[in-house]
């Protein structure tokens, strides 16, 4: 089956603005000069991200820019506050990110939880090229062999209405979840681990990071993006 275009008007271009900016929380492009730890973002939430550990601004790879962030995988992390820009609430959702994973092993790549490793709230994770989003204890959405070591690969969670989908580089993997859980008002973000921020750490490089609280963008196989994403 062919690449399904949805909507020709989400997909970033030079110059292109995105209808759904009003709905960004927070966007990454994890530009800056190389060993910057500063991570800036692009929404117009302005929220502030903490870097930890030795994750940093990286010149030797990007996706677009010109740069990514890089993550060692020994205690490197981006934690940003409880916000309601994380709080999704019954409805739809958008979490969206470029990774280039270099080793194996269990990777948080996504973390939303407070407090409990039972919570429900979204949870995105690797072991080796297996991918999951991990909820309410469960793995709910697995991805078997999704991913190549060393490669750029683009990740999306979207959730439609009651139905949650996992998308790599445009095609969705793994099943449909029927979601109709509340995420909440308010929420963390934990970037490259997970809550405890103990172990499991990303060992790799992130780029434009995106995260759209309300909007579904991608419902079926799509073209992934092919520039960075627009800044309004």
């Amino acid at each position: 089956m062919g690449v399904i275009w949805i909507d020709s008007r989400r997909f970033a271009a030079a110059g292109a603005t995105d209808p759904d900016f009003a709905n960004v929380s927070l966007l990454l492009h994890m530009d800056g000069s190389n060993g910057s730890t500063t991570f800036t973002d692009s929404s117009s939430n302005a929220l502030t991200v903490t870097a930890n550990g030795n994750a940093q601004i990286s010149t030797a790879q990007s996706k677009f820019g010109g740069a990514s962030g890089l993550f060692d995988g020994n205690g490197d992390y981006l934690d940003i506050a409880s916000d309601a820009a994380f709080g999704f609430g019954t409805g739809d959702f958008t979490i969206e990110y470029f990774i280039r994973c270099t080793a194996s092993g269990v990777q948080i790549q996504v973390d939303t939880r407070i407090s409990s490793f039972n919570e429900t709230a979204p949870s995105i994770y690797s072991i080796d090229t297996d991918l999951y989003y991990y909820t309410d204890a469960t793995n709910r959405i697995t991805a078997t062999g999704a991913l190549t070591a060393s490669t750029w690969h683009h990740i999306a969670v979207c959730k439609s209405g009651t139905s949650t989908r996992l998308f790599v580089d445009g095609t969705q993997v793994g099943s449909t979840y029927t979601d109709s859980n509340d995420y909440g008002a308010s929420r963390p973000l934990v970037i490259g681990t997970y809550l405890s921020k103990d172990n499991f750490f990303v060992d790799g490089n992130f780029d434009e990071f995106r995260i759209t609280n309300g909007v579904a963008r991608y419902t079926a196989g799509f073209t992934p993006p092919t520039a960075a994403f627009p800044d309004s």
